[in-house]
């Protein structure tokens, strides 16, 4: 019940994040959170169970790890400074 509790939370954290972004365009910015979101969950229950299936509850654990690591490095990359001019650095 926590863990759902706190999917909820999340959902609606981004969702108030995404829908600040422009006011004016709050349903295609919500289309297009709710889309990304169902197909990430869709393809997260297909891989798991293909990782169940083939490997076992390791194979499982390996696929979440690997899922972190790569959130992380693409997290890591988009939040890099950008260099624009030597000397400048603009964020």
């Amino acid at each position: 019940m926590l863990l759902d509790i706190a999917v909820q939370g999340n959902q609606v954290a981004n969702q108030a994040r995404i829908l600040a972004l422009r006011p004016e365009a709050r349903s295609r910015l919500n289309t297009a959170y709710m889309t990304c979101s169902f197909l990430g969950g869709s393809a997260g229950s297909a891989l798991g169970v293909r990782a169940q299936a083939a490997f076992g509850w390791g194979g499982v654990c390996a696929l979440i790890a690997l899922a972190a690591a790569v959130a992380l490095g693409a997290h890591a990359w988009l939040a890099r400074p950008i260099r624009l001019r030597p000397g400048r650095v603009h964020t």
